[in-house]
């Protein structure tokens, strides 16, 4: 009760008058099975010790939290994927692995075996830490209570990001205390915190650290659709501005977004762009293009209504950012 106690007191008076000075959630994948993973972003200029937070997770409007304390370095304006891994009492194999990009199938014409590779399914690759909780121990499955549940947020459990043992919040998703159904929903009641993947928008330089009256996800997250990893392990955040860091000043910007197919799509980024490719939600590239400039235009008006993705690539390396498209 006193852990709960001093968790309320600060989740409704605690707030962090400085932008970019303390660590928040850039991204939350909630997944088909055990695909669960959480990215925290650094929007310090500072080398960040993680084992003085913690991350908590409040089960179904519940307000006595599961906790695992952090480990490991976040860079100063990097980011650090934290994933679940569900491993037997012997840590050896797995309830469900979490995705690694593999797929193998039969070859209905030649009857062999064949194993592929998609670097955009492959999550294991991406996380930094894996938190293995022992889903079961010895012969009374409700030994399992004892152990962390942290990772195990469904799509109705409100997340936290704090500082270790002293209850103080520094960022949250959801709302503690509420059990929104299945999940937390845009106003059109359409699931966001359930089988989707969130971003949050660049716009954004702190974590939320009071207990929100109405948790409306569309107000800092962009929503993408389920087990989409591809933007993990960066993130594009105004609080990386002043950096001295070359690459981290990479910006690239796409608007409008969404757009119509009546409009064209206007791309800028800092550095020369070589190619842009754009891909649907399956994953299939259906354009191509080559460019040698930091601003072009690409025509969509052959574009049916939906999500689509489009990557840039520089001398850096490649950018992948989401846009929705609309049908007048």
């Amino acid at each position: 009760m006193k852990k709960l106690l001093t968790f309320t007191l600060f989740l409704t008076t605690i707030s962090f008058s400085q932008d970019c000075s303390q660590l928040f959630f850039s991204e939350y994948i909630e997944g088909w099975s055990n695909n669960k993973a959480l990215e925290i972003y650094n929007p310090t200029g500072e080398t960040i010790d993680l084992s003085s937070y913690s991350i908590s997770r409040y089960s179904n409007g519940g307000t006595t939290p599961s906790t695992t304390q952090l480990a490991g370095i976040i860079n100063a304006y990097g980011t650090f994927v934290v994933c679940l891994d569900k491993q037997d009492p012997n840590g050896e194999g797995y309830e469900a692995p979490v995705w690694d990009g593999y797929y193998t199938y039969i070859d209905s014409l030649t009857g062999e075996e064949v194993t592929t590779y998609n670097e955009d399914t492959d999550l294991q690759s991406k996380v930094d830490l894996f938190l293995n909780p022992i889903y079961y121990f010895g012969t009374d499955p409700d030994s399992a209570a004892a152990f962390p549940t942290t990772m195990y947020f469904n799509g109705n459990d409100a997340v936290t990001l704090e500082l270790l043992g002293t209850g103080i919040v520094i960022d949250l998703i959801g709302k503690v205390g509420e059990d929104p159904g299945a999940s937390w929903n845009d106003s059109e009641g359409n699931y966001w915190t359930k089988d989707h993947t969130l971003i949050r928008k660049p716009l954004i330089a702190q974590g939320v650290s009071a207990n929100p009256t109405i948790f409306d996800p569309t107000l800092e997250w962009d929503s993408l659709p389920v087990n989409t990893f591809m933007n993990l392990g960066f993130h594009d955040c105004d609080c990386n501005i002043n950096s001295n860091l070359e690459e981290l000043n990479n910006r690239l910007r796409i608007f409008p977004n969404p757009v119509t197919n009546s409009q064209k799509v206007y791309i800028s980024n800092d550095y020369a762009i070589k190619e842009i490719l754009i891909s649907n939600q399956l994953g299939k590239i259906i354009s191509k293009s080559k460019s040698n400039a930091i601003e072009t235009t690409i025509d969509i008006s052959n574009y049916s209504s939906g999500l689509y993705f489009i990557s840039v690539i520089d001398a850096y390396g490649t950018k992948t950012r989401p846009i929705l498209v609309e049908n007048e």
